[in-house]
């Protein structure tokens, strides 16, 4: 007879820990970033990456949907204050887009960057909006795959150091604005 694997919830448990574990053990939570001009730098190691998703499956249980909580969590480990239970104008800070927009240029002073042909790394891209003032995802600019075919290399919930376009395409929403962090 073969033996039962376990349930799905604990493999999920399991890969947790060990995420965790992992971080722990290369110092990556205990060494974040110290400056906002560092979260491309910080994203640069897979390991930092790999922190980042632990953190937000901790609390917030989930990477579906979870476009804001990657990205808030990310600025937290590079040493960028953005409260993860914190609520702007009813809005999750760092759940919805609409008040992690609010919170990054009204609370910190981002500046909003229009052109997507002048991002650079660690720039936060907005793409267009779902409803009015809530755009539909939220990543990391991490560099160019292709600046000519404006393929940017990226961080999200979804995945890291991966392709996509910025233009709009099949279930892809484009390009609204990108927040710079200020200098």
């Amino acid at each position: 007879m073969a033996p039962r694997r376990p349930p799905c919830q604990i493999l999920r448990v399991r890969a947790v820990v060990i995420a965790i574990v992992l971080a722990m053990a290369t110092g990556v939570a205990a060494e974040p970033a110290r400056s906002p001009t560092t979260l491309a730098t910080h994203l640069r190691a897979r390991a930092h990456d790999r922190a980042i998703r632990a953190d937000v499956l901790r609390w917030h249980h989930t990477m579906r949907n979870g476009c804001v909580a990657y990205a808030s969590t990310a600025l937290r480990h590079a040493g960028i204050d953005v409260p993860e239970r914190g609520v702007l104008d009813g809005d999750g800070v760092s759940r919805l887009t609409r008040g992690f927009v609010r919170y990054l240029e009204g609370e910190l002073g981002w500046q909003r960057i229009t052109d997507a042909a002048t991002l650079a790394p660690g720039d936060l891209v907005f793409t267009t909006d779902v409803i009015p003032e809530y755009p539909a995802h939220v990543f990391v600019f991490l560099g160019w795959r292709s600046r000519r075919h404006q393929v940017a290399l990226i961080a999200d919930n979804t995945g890291y150091r991966k392709p996509r376009p910025l233009a709009a395409g099949g279930d892809r929403d484009g390009f609204a604005f990108a927040l710079r962090a200020p200098r």
